[in-house]
């Protein structure tokens, strides 16, 4: 079984825990890796799809740990009960996705990995209660993912810029956060050039705006500016 940095960056951030809730968790790589490494005595397996628990169910059963994992056809936390000790992690969906099964808030840490909208991600981990802790950035596939754990308890109102880019990213700038952000900036640069040549205003004015986000917190993170 091999993960990729983006699965392995997740088991980085999620710790060890007594109960591991693999929500949307598919092929089942993460549960399998989190028991296989003891960094969860339990893990819970659970995908709105019988047939991806399937190819879960035979992965476990294949490295031997069965015995310590449970598997649920179930729409996020639904029928679930995670607890203080525990931790989750919805990665690989969308940001409205995401925001739609984080619904009230967790008693323990949980990963966050959205593939696109992650802003709608964080202003739901916000509206809920939850504060982001850490994010950070992974390359799987030729592709550039962002990662963030967050934790109980709330914190200072996100900014717009924390929000489009990652509060923690922007502060502890954690090794790939550059290269997201010039990533990020090639993707606004072209916006902006096929806005400007488009009779939409709004898309324009809303293009300009990001571009300039991007340019400020790559200026900021260039210079060693907080």
């Amino acid at each position: 079984m091999h993960l990729d940095e983006r699965l392995r960056l997740a088991a980085e951030m999620l710790g060890t825990c007594e109960t591991f809730y693999d929500i949307g968790s598919n092929h089942g790589f993460l549960a399998a890796h989190m028991l296989r490494a003891g960094r969860c005595r339990r893990a819970v397996l659970a995908d709105v799809s019988a047939e991806a628990l399937v190819r879960a169910r035979e992965l476990v059963a294949r490295l031997g740990l069965q015995e310590r994992a449970v598997f649920a056809v179930t729409d996020g936390f639904r029928g679930l009960a995670p607890r203080a000790g525990d931790a989750a992690a919805l990665c690989g969906m969308g940001g409205r996705t995401i925001a739609a099964i984080l619904d009230a808030p967790l008693p323990c840490p949980a990963v966050l990995q959205a593939n696109v909208e992650l802003a709608c991600a964080r202003r739901q981990v916000e509206r809920v209660g939850m504060h982001i802790a850490h994010e950070g950035v992974a390359r799987a596939g030729g592709r550039l993912y962002v990662l963030m754990r967050v934790e109980p308890g709330a914190a200072a109102p996100m900014r717009e810029e924390e929000l489009r880019l990652g509060p923690a990213l922007l502060r502890d700038r954690p090794a790939g956060a550059r290269e997201y952000l010039l990533w990020r900036l090639r993707v606004a640069r072209r916006a902006l050039e096929g806005a400007k040549k488009g009779a939409d205003a709004e898309k324009l004015r809303r293009a300009e705006a990001e571009t300039k986000l991007v340019e400020e917190a790559l200026r900021r993170m260039e210079e060693g500016e907080n």
